[in-house]
């Protein structure tokens, strides 16, 4: 085996290494935002002021 074609094999074996790595983060990433959709609604932190259904608000008399 030539130092040519070992040297081709490592790079890609380190390139194979860096897309698995990249796929794993990114496979990571989604399932924690997954997990944090998924929590049930009770948990769920709630806006300031969220009000549903809103008050309507009546028009002033224009006298």
């Amino acid at each position: 085996m030539s130092a040519q074609s070992v040297t081709g094999a490592r790079k890609t074996v380190r390139q194979f290494a860096l897309a698995m790595v990249a796929c794993l983060a990114v496979a990571g990433g989604a399932a924690v935002v997954a997990a944090q959709d998924s929590a049930p609604a009770g948990q769920q932190p709630s806006v300031a002021g969220d009000e549903w259904p809103a008050p309507t608000k009546s028009p002033a008399p224009t006298n």
